[in-house]
């Protein structure tokens, strides 16, 4: 009989503290996984917030080195068409070594698309050098202006579009 109270007192103690257990576990679970949803949303915030801030300025990188544009801003009386052509692809270069981080936050196609925008600008811009080396600067200027409106315009406008599309993805 002593045995049997024995095991009735350390039932009597034993299934609450199994059940307090058990109870608490399950409310910690919906804590933790409560904690981690928001958590979530947070990083999911900073980032689409990280993105869209990586295609702004991949629009700015197109823009910057459209080479009419950067024709007008870097071209002045006093500089041949040699150094026009360099201070050009240098900066090209650097425009795009400015915006290098970018990738993380964009899809590979689109990457892809903004290095064979850089790499077309830099090609137009050392073709038309050639092409003009023994001319003068002012023939330089015109080709450059009219590879720079067809072919270099054609193509900024297919990477801007593309751009446009995945931030479309984000507001649907």
């Amino acid at each position: 009989m002593e045995v049997i109270q024995v095991l009735l007192e350390v039932i009597k103690y034993t299934v609450p503290a199994l059940v307090v257990y058990f109870l608490m576990r399950q409310l910690l679970k919906g804590q933790i996984i409560t904690e981690q949803l928001r958590i979530q949303r947070g990083v999911t915030k900073e980032t689409l917030a990280l993105r869209l801030q990586a295609y702004e300025r991949l629009i700015l990188f197109c823009e910057r080195i459209n080479l009419v544009s950067l024709m007008m801003r870097l071209n002045s009386a006093e500089i041949s068409s040699e150094h026009l052509k360099n201070a050009m692809l240098v900066s090209i270069q650097k425009e795009f070594e400015h915006n290098l981080a970018q990738q993380v936050y964009v899809s590979g196609q689109l990457w892809e698309m903004i290095q064979l925008l850089k790499e077309k600008s830099i090609s137009i811009t050392t073709q038309s050098f050639i092409k003009n080396k023994d001319r003068s600067k002012k023939q330089f200027e015109e080709e450059l202006v009219e590879l720079g409106q067809s072919l270099n315009q054609k193509m900024t406008s297919k990477v801007k579009e593309a751009i446009r599309k995945e931030v479309a993805i984000y507001f649907q």
